[in-house]
């Protein structure tokens, strides 16, 4: 698998990461090699961007290379796109209701050993980055997950991440819907150890092997007597857990530079406020100008270091 540094991004609405989605893996790992198509030839070429074919039936030419890879023989892909045609695409918004097929044809030339998908046009608005609200994940995570659970976490963390608090909450009557698990796993603790911690353990492992940019836990969040209702999901995520280190460090650098300034300059206090101001506005260069201080600090005689300090911060970071 790539490493996470070489992500292929892919965007859906979010209507379609919520969606009821009976999928098995193989069949997620085809919608997904679809998804990236369509991605490609309409979104990222500019050229064809928000054209009203968009909206029509769509085929789309992919070579065996690619679907195979996939799987480990070519009856995988005959069968994963076979069953495609037969499974039902069901997603309801605030405007409208909307059932229909994933996949309405799939053929294999054998001559150029390629394989043609037909897509329907009521499907593709959901397959592509057209609405406010959509869902970025990397698609390589997403092909090497190894369970269906695993793969619908994984976009409904991506959807969630860039929440502030880092949570999610579904209930388990949602989860079941939208999942399509039925009456299985009845019983609690099965829900839990066949669903979300076998999930669970697959994202966090790729995020430990370096493979992943984020996993989740979870804890109950609602119960009705012994039986849990509701889950809290907090996602992990890599990007943010460094932006949030970086963050810290800023704001360290940022009170170490006021508490020097305030040690040379005590008096002026709209002087202080103004370079405190100015810090807040760029937070990226408290370091650079923290270390700079620090160097005039220990390299000037007490008595002048005042009107260094003034000449620094005017000359090379405009703060009069």
């Amino acid at each position: 698998m790539e490493d996470i540094k070489r992500a292929i991004l892919v965007a859906q609405d979010n209507a379609l990461t919520q969606s009821k989605q009976p999928f098995s893996v193989m069949q997620k790992r085809c919608l997904y090699g679809i998804i990236e198509h369509v991605r490609k030839v309409y979104i990222d070429n500019p050229k064809r961007k928000g054209q009203k074919d968009l909206f029509e039936n769509m085929y789309i030419t992919m070579q065996a290379s690619y679907l195979q890879k996939l799987g480990d023989e070519t009856k995988d892909v005959y069968k994963a796109l076979k069953s495609l045609c037969n499974v039902e695409f069901e997603v309801e918004t605030e405007d409208k209701w909307i059932y229909t097929h994933w996949v309405l044809t799939a053929e294999h030339d054998k001559k150029k050993n390629e394989y043609t998908i037909l897509v329907s046009r009521e499907i593709m608005p959901y397959l592509v980055e057209l609405a406010e609200n959509f869902t970025v994940y990397d698609i390589t995570i997403a092909i090497a997950l190894k369970s269906t659970y695993s793969q619908r976490f994984y976009e409904l963390c991506c959807q969630y991440k860039n929440r502030a608090c880092n949570k999610f909450f579904l209930s388990v009557e949602d989860i079941r819907e939208m999942f399509m698990i039925g009456n299985k796993y009845k019983n609690g603790t099965d829900f839990k150890r066949r669903v979300l911690d076998i999930a669970q353990k697959e994202l966090q492992e790729l995020y430990e092997a370096n493979q992943s940019e984020l996993y989740f836990t979870y804890s109950e969040k609602a119960k009705e007597g012994k039986k849990v209702t509701e889950y809290w999901f907090e996602i992990h995520n890599r990007e943010k857990r460094m932006e949030t280190i970086s963050n810290d460090l800023f704001l360290a650098h940022g009170r170490r530079t006021l508490e020097i300034i305030s040690a040379f300059i005590k008096k002026d206090k709209e002087y202080l406020k103004r370079v405190a101001k100015w810090l807040e506005e760029h937070p990226d260069r408290a370091l650079e100008l923290h270390e700079k201080l620090e160097t005039k600090v220990l390299n000037y005689d007490k008595k002048g270091v005042a009107p260094i300090i003034r000449f620094v911060l005017r000359e090379d970071f405009g703060i009069i």
